[in-house]
C-alpha cells in the first residue's frame, strides 16, 4: 500500500488538477501535502512557469459581416459558417492540448469549472472568438474574489449573446440572464422572487455587443435607470449594484461553497464541512482562493468522498499520464459520443454530474478513446512500461491511483496479460479511473 501522503497528493491532483504527468507524483510527494497545496493555489509564489495561452496560435478571425448578412449569397453564408465551425473545433483542440500539459493545473481546472458554472455555448453564441475571450477572462480570474467573477460574467460579450442581454432594453427587458444569475450562478432556487428577477432584468438593461470587435458597451438610452428593490436592497439600478446585492445575499456564500466543494470533494460531502467552509468563504469576503485552499485542505484531511469522473477530466488525465495523442478529430468525435464536448454544454445548467457518466454510451466511448490513445504512447512511458511488464501496482501508481486497482480490475487486466497496450487500454477505461 502506498504511503498516505502519496495517496492524498494523487487525490488532490485528480480532483482539482487534471491528474499527474510521469514523475510528478514522486516530485510532489517529496514536497509534502502542505507544499503541494501551496503550489497548486499560489503557483506564482513557487516559481511555477506561466501557463501559455492555448489559443495564441489559433486563427479566430471573424468572417466578413457581409458574408453572414441578409444580402449574402448561399455560398458566402455556407463558407462563413464552415469557417466558424472549423475555428470552434480548433479552439477546443487547442484547449484540450493545453489542459494535458499545463504547469498550473488548478488554475486551468478552475477555468473549466467556471466554464461549466457561468455557462455559454457555441450553439447559440456562434462566434468562437467570443467563447475563447470568455475562457481567457475565466483563466485570468480563476481564483479571484467571487464578486469580480460575477461582474465579469455579467458584461461578458459571449454571455450577453447567450442569455440575450444584448437585446435587453428598458422598454423590453429580457429576464433570461437575470433569472439564471439568481437560480444557477449565485443563490439557487428558493432564495429569490419573481419580483427580484424582474427588477434585476431592468437594472441590467442597456448592454450591447459589438461582434466584430468582440466587445460589450453600455448604451445609456437603452437602459432603465429607475431604482429597483432587489433582493431586499433599495436603489439597485446597474451592474455594480446588482452584483453587490447578489454577492451580499447570505445564500450566495453557501451556494458557491456547496457547488465547489461537491466538485472537488464529491457529491455527498458532509453538510457540517460545507458549513465550516462557508464560514471561511464569508469571512474572506468571498475570496475564491481562500475557499479553494480550504476545500483542498479538507480533502487532504479526509473530507473527500466518491465522485464520478466526467469525460473531459478523465481524458485529460489519461493523456497527461501517458503523453498520448489522438488522430485528427477523433478526440472531439469521441467526446461528443461520450456526452461532453467543451464549448457545447447541453443547456444553461451545464453538464450533469454523478452517475450519469456511468451510462452505456459514455462507457463505450471511454473504452474507444483508451484504445485510440494507447497506440501513440511512447515505449518508455512509465505507464506503458508497467503495463508491458504487468506490474499492476506500478501501473496504478503511474495512472494516479497509488492505492492500487480494485480486485475486479486486477482480474480483468490478467485476462490480457502479455499485451502491454491492451493492458494499458483496459486500465485506462476501468471503473477505477472512471472514479475521480
Amino acid at each position: 500500500m502506498a504511503p498516505p501522503d502519496r495517496q492524498v497528493i494523487a487525490f488532490l491532483h485528480r480532483r482539482a488538477g487534471w491528474g499527474l504527468a510521469p514523475g510528478e507524483l514522486d516530485a510532489r510527494t517529496n514536497d509534502g501535502v502542505s507544499a503541494t497545496i501551496d503550489r497548486l493555489v499560489d503557483p506564482d509564489a513557487h516559481g511555477v512557469d506561466p501557463a501559455p495561452d492555448p489559443w495564441q496560435g489559433v486563427d479566430l478571425t471573424l468572417p466578413d459581416p457581409g458574408t453572414l448578412g441578409p444580402n449574402a449569397s448561399v455560398d458566402q453564408r455556407q463558407a462563413a459558417r464552415q469557417q466558424l465551425r472549423q475555428q470552434g473545433l480548433l479552439a477546443i483542440e487547442a484547449w484540450l492540448d493545453q489542459l494535458a500539459t499545463t504547469p498550473r493545473p488548478l488554475v486551468d481546472w478552475m477555468t473549466w469549472f467556471w466554464h461549466g458554472h457561468f455557462v455559454s455555448g457555441l450553439d447559440k453564441v456562434k462566434l468562437p472568438y467570443l467563447l475563447v475571450q470568455q475562457l481567457r477572462t475565466f483563466r485570468s480570474l480563476a481564483l479571484a474574489p467571487f464578486p469580480q467573477l460575477v461582474k465579469a460574467a455579467t458584461v461578458d460579450p459571449a454571455m450577453l449573446v447567450y442569455l440575450d442581454g444584448d437585446t435587453s432594453t428598458g422598454a423590453q427587458p429580457n429576464e433570461n440572464y437575470g433569472r439564471e444569475l439568481l437560480e444557477l450562478f449565485s443563490l439557487g432556487i428558493g432564495n429569490y422572487s419573481e419580483d427580484d428577477v424582474q427588477a434585476g432584468a431592468r437594472a441590467l438593461t442597456g448592454w450591447a455587443v459589438q461582434r466584430q470587435a468582440g466587445t460589450a458597451r453600455f448604451v445609456a438610452k437603452r437602459h432603465d435607470d429607475a431604482p429597483q428593490t432587489y433582493l431586499g436592497t433599495n436603489g439597485v439600478h446597474d451592474v455594480d449594484s446588482v452584483v453587490a446585492a447578489v454577492t451580499g445575499h447570505p445564500a450566495c456564500a453557501t451556494f458557491i461553497t456547496t457547488k465547489l466543494a461537491k466538485a472537488i470533494l464529491g457529491p455527498t460531502v458532509a453538510p457540517d464541512l460545507v458549513g465550516q467552509l462557508t464560514q471561511q468563504f464569508t469571512a474572506s469576503g468571498l475570496d475564491t482562493k481562500v475557499l479553494v485552499r480550504a476545500i483542498l485542505e479538507a480533502g487532504a484531511a479526509g473530507g473527500g468522498v466518491g465522485s464520478v469522473n466526467q469525460p473531459v477530466p478523465w481524458l485529460v488525465s489519461a493523456q497527461r499520464a501517458t503523453g498520448a495523442t489522438f488522430p485528427a478529430r477523433k478526440r472531439l468525435s469521441s467526446l461528443r459520443d461520450a456526452g461532453q464536448l467543451p464549448l457545447y454544454p447541453p443547456n444553461v445548467a451545464g453538464w450533469p454530474t454523478g452517475t450519469t457518466w456511468f451510462g452505456a454510451s459514455t462507457t463505450v466511448a471511454r473504452y474507444d478513446m483508451a484504445a485510440a490513445m494507447v497506440g501513440s504512447v511512447a515505449g518508455d512511458n512509465p505507464a506503458f512500461v508497467a503495463a508491458r511488464n504487468f506490474d499492476v501496482d506500478a501501473l496504478a501508481d503511474t495512472l494516479g491511483r497509488p492505492e492500487g486497482f480494485a480486485p475486479a480490475t486486477r482480474t480483468a487486466l490478467a485476462q490480457v496479460k502479455g499485451d502491454g497496450r491492451a493492458v494499458l487500454a483496459l486500465a485506462l477505461s476501468s471503473p477505477d479511473l472512471a472514479l475521480a
